[in-house]
């Protein structure tokens, strides 16, 4: 492994330490490098290899826009030199790779047509301890991963979705928002933040768009009761749920503290459809505006503000309303026997 090869590269020094820079091709990362993982090898540091993960990056670089920039990160084992912008491979010398084994398993399922397209940027120290790979492997800990706000933004002006649901939903998220006789306008926080007030546990100002969008995919998405309808369909009693909402709770819609108005509140409200099972009781398979109003009415009695439900979480909350709702139709039903017998 490592006979022969010869790179050009450029070698800098990030404190005491020499760091060499160079591109390598398919062929070459997949025959001049090796993964060492950590527990396996006394100089092993990278993670278990996910053949999956690897398999997705394959299909990746079939796809005629991709571009892969990050580089290939690893340590120089063996006999290399460094002469005159030349980095060479003596016998048995390889690269020991502490970041980039997936790519690497990705190149290996390629043909070797596909692989030809394709090489990588690679920055590699040289005999550094192990102790210092493993704290710059760890580093990736500390890397601040993309806002999920600033992530279905940028999907959005890509088009870049799984489903159609999820372009649905994301949509309808951006119409709340924004829509003059929307009940949610100007209360989502679609762009991206760096840090949000908090109360006690949960976030209370705004309602944060990722969680909106995914309470709204899951009610367009397969699974969900409405999926036999149309995804125009769906869409519609997503929208009218809200709607309905702020009127059969319209004093919490005039207060900016209520819970309703908060994620974990419309987010309940929004799940009823999927997860509610009394709900789903009263209106069956009919999903037009009065039967939604008639089964939210059940709810109206719901105490948003109880103390205890500060800080219960969504899929409590949705249970609860749910509850609610059971209990006021078991009363309508027992009413309506009454009167017959009477």
């Amino acid at each position: 492994m490592g006979n022969a090869h010869t790179f050009r590269a450029n070698m800098v020094h990030q404190r005491d330490v020499a760091v060499y820079m160079f591109m390598v091709s398919a062929d070459e990362l997949v025959s001049v490098s090796k993964v060492e993982r950590f527990g396996d090898s006394s100089d092993g540091v990278n993670r278990k290899y996910d053949e999956g993960h690897a398999l997705k990056i394959a299909e990746a670089m079939l796809e005629p826009d991709t571009v892969m920039l990050d580089s290939i990160c690893g340590d120089l084992k063996g006999d290399w030199t460094f002469e005159r912008g030349r980095l060479i491979a003596g016998e048995g010398a390889y690269l020991s790779l502490d970041d980039g084994q997936h790519r690497r398993g990705a190149c290996e399922v390629l043909n070797p047509e596909e692989r030809a397209r394709w090489s990588f940027p690679v920055v590699a120290t040289k005999g550094l301890d192990y102790e210092t790979r493993l704290k710059i492997f760890r580093q990736q800990k500390k890397r601040k991963s993309i806002d999920s706000r600033l992530d279905l933004a940028q999907r959005y002006k890509l088009n870049d979705w799984r489903t159609d649901a999820e372009r649905q939903a994301y949509e309808l998220v951006l119409k709340l928002n924004s829509d003059s006789a929307s009940p949610l306008k100007g209360m989502i926080l679609v762009d991206e933040t760096v840090k949000r007030p908090y109360e006690d546990r949960h976030k209370t100002v705004g309602i944060n768009a990722n969680g909106l969008w995914s309470s709204l995919k899951s009610v367009m998405s397969k699974g969900s009761p409405l999926y036999a309808v149309s995804l125009e369909k769906r869409a519609e009693v997503a929208l009218n749920m809200i709607f309905l909402a702020s009127e059969v709770w319209r004093k919490a819609w005039q207060s900016d503290q209520h819970m309703l108005t908060t994620a974990r509140g419309i987010n309940a409200v929004i799940m009823l459809l999927v997860s509610g099972s009394n709900f789903r009781i009263k209106i069956g398979d009919n999903f037009r505006v009065e039967s939604l109003r008639a089964a939210l009415e059940l709810g109206s009695k719901f105490n948003w503000t109880v103390r205890v439900n500060k800080n219960r979480g969504l899929k409590e909350i949705t249970m609860l309303l749910d509850d609610t709702i059971g209990r006021s139709h078991q009363r309508q039903l027992e009413q309506g026997s009454s009167e017959i017998l009477a």
